[in-house]
């Protein structure tokens, strides 16, 4: 009988040991992302498309609690440039088979920080909590520099900036965030925001500033 070198057999060996990435796991990481990246450059009748896929690649899991992440990333999306989301279907997951972690944060992006759980959130956003629930600004632009991860910093500028007294500071971490990553529709969102900012605290010449970058960014 003729013998297979060693590093065939071991080879032949890894391969049948070898676990393949569920189709569904590949397709809804592959798809949430592009929706990410659509959302974000201002693509967004070309991203709502990549999270149905989505939708639908993690419900052939039959997984809600995977269901309700995907949805909670949705959201989170939408107050990163400070909009309103329709939590309905995150509501009726969570009413079905509930998840304290997916609830924790999706109470943190709703601006409930007394009915968030420090110790269910991401670390960078639970160093968020006490500031929060204190509207202790200065600490909140502390925190927030520090979160390397750059959507989660947008997505926590959001927040601060949705339900809370905030400053030029925390727009300008959202508008830099932004313009690093080539992220235009939160740029944009938080430069309007800049500039009413500005009007409201009776500084024109800055806010007059802001308005002729916006219009030369459009043209």
């Amino acid at each position: 009988m003729r013998k297979l070198p060693v590093i065939v057999i071991l080879f032949l060996i890894c391969a049948c040991g070898s676990q393949q990435i569920p189709e569904w796991k590949d397709t809804s990481s592959r798809q949430l992302e592009s929706y990410k990246y659509y959302f974000l450059t201002d693509k967004e009748g070309t991203s709502e498309p990549h999270f149905v896929k989505a939708k639908k690649a993690i419900a052939r899991s039959n997984d809600l609690n995977l269901l309700g992440t995907a949805y909670l990333t949705k959201y989170a999306l939408y107050v990163s440039i400070i909009e309103d989301f329709d939590d309905t279907d995150f509501l009726r997951i969570n009413k079905l088979q509930p998840n304290a972690k997916n609830f924790s944060y999706y109470n943190f992006i709703k601006g409930n920080f007394h009915a968030a759980d420090y110790y269910l959130l991401p670390a960078h956003y639970g160093k968020l909590l006490k500031p929060a629930q204190d509207k202790d600004l200065a600490t909140a632009v502390k925190e927030i520099s520090s979160i390397d991860d750059p959507l989660s910093r947008l997505v926590a500028c959001g927040v601060w900036v949705k339900y809370l007294p905030y400053d030029d500071n925390i727009l300008q971490i959202a508008i830099n965030t932004s313009a690093d990553n080539g992220w235009g529709k939160p740029l944009f969102a938080y430069l309007i925001r800049l500039q009413q900012y500005y009007l409201d605290h009776h500084e024109t010449v800055k806010a007059e500033s802001i308005k002729e970058r916006l219009e030369l960014l459009k043209k």
